[in-house]
């Protein structure tokens, strides 16, 4: 039974809601669906919002929100936080929230939870935003508890484990299958890290970067491939808010039946396939030897010096 569908939006408090707005129009290309009082919602597809910009004095991601299979997944979900003795709050505002209905807790960790079903929809997608954005993909954030927290999630809300490094990170899909709609991170505090959108094409990733260091963004991780998931992406920090914003390509579903999760080492190939090292070439004679390209033998007569005589 899936319980989550997928990563739905995040709640963001800001200082300055035009400084907000700017930030993610600018460099996350997101657009303004709405504004209303001191919020503002904003998008990348036909969702009403992918982030809620919240202006107060708090700035920081303040809910993580996962959009449930359907309304009977709010029974279970009730059921297990019940058993968990982790209280919750259940409401639905459509005109404040643009959700017909949510559940609101605070995860084994400490991080604020929404689920929630009956987002709005925008009629078309944002037009004219200079790249092709498929999906709002996930959020990953630091958790104590680290243990408790994962195992919450798979026993609880019915996510799937994907992948781990080590027992510090695990990668967990929701009902939409992609390889990975939540990051958890061993850590002693609870803290947002990043959310990710997959982008169309490898060109979007790199005119979401080259837009970026052109007004003077910094990147907290320059181009790489994950060894988990295979995408290829591009870490902005947002400063003000102490989290980064990543842009991927390639990120892939997974299929149940044949997936086994799988636990990859704490190495920095893991992070980024390219940091792996190269291997040493072969030297014999002062000259470089060649070597056979099937059986790895070197070819009698090869040498550098000798090919120079």
């Amino acid at each position: 039974m899936t319980i989550v569908q997928t990563f739905g939006y995040l709640a963001i408090g800001v200082q300055n809601l035009d400084e907000g707005i700017e930030f993610y129009g600018r460099f996350a290309r997101l657009d303004l669906t709405e504004r209303i009082g001191r919020t503002a919602f904003m998008t990348g597809g036909t969702e009403h919002h992918w982030v809620r910009l919240e202006e107060g004095t708090n700035a920081g991601v303040r809910r993580v929100g996962y959009e449930l299979a359907d309304e009977a997944a709010f029974a279970t979900v009730k059921d297990g936080l019940k058993e968990w003795n982790l209280s919750f709050e259940e409401g639905g505002d459509p005109a404040r929230d643009r959700v017909t209905h949510w559940l609101r807790f605070a995860d084994p960790g400490g991080t604020e939870i929404e689920l929630y079903t009956g987002m709005y929809t925008r009629g078309v997608p944002p037009l004219g935003t200079g790249v092709t954005m498929e999906k709002f993909l996930h959020g990953g954030w630091e958790t104590p508890n680290f243990g408790q927290t994962t195992r919450f999630y798979q026993e609880v809300l019915g996510f799937k484990a994907s992948d781990w490094i080590g027992d510090k990170v695990g990668f967990f899909r929701a009902g939409d299958g992609f390889h990975h709609s939540m990051v958890l991170l061993s850590s002693n505090r609870s803290a947002f890290n990043h959310f990710c959108i997959q982008v169309e094409s490898l060109d979007d990733v790199m005119r979401f970067r080259n837009n970026a260091l052109r007004h003077g963004v910094v990147l907290r991780d320059d181009v790489l491939r994950h060894a988990p998931s295979g995408s290829i992406g591009v870490y902005l920090k947002d400063e003000a808010r102490g989290m980064a914003v990543e842009f991927c390509v390639g990120h892939p579903k997974i299929d149940d039946a044949v997936h086994k999760p799988r636990i990859l080492p704490m190495v920095p190939e893991t992070a980024d396939v390219w940091r792996a090292a190269l291997p040493e070439p072969s030297f014999v004679g002062g000259g470089l030897k060649e070597v056979d390209s099937l059986s790895g033998i070197p070819v009698p007569g090869s040498d550098g010096d000798q090919q120079r005589r």
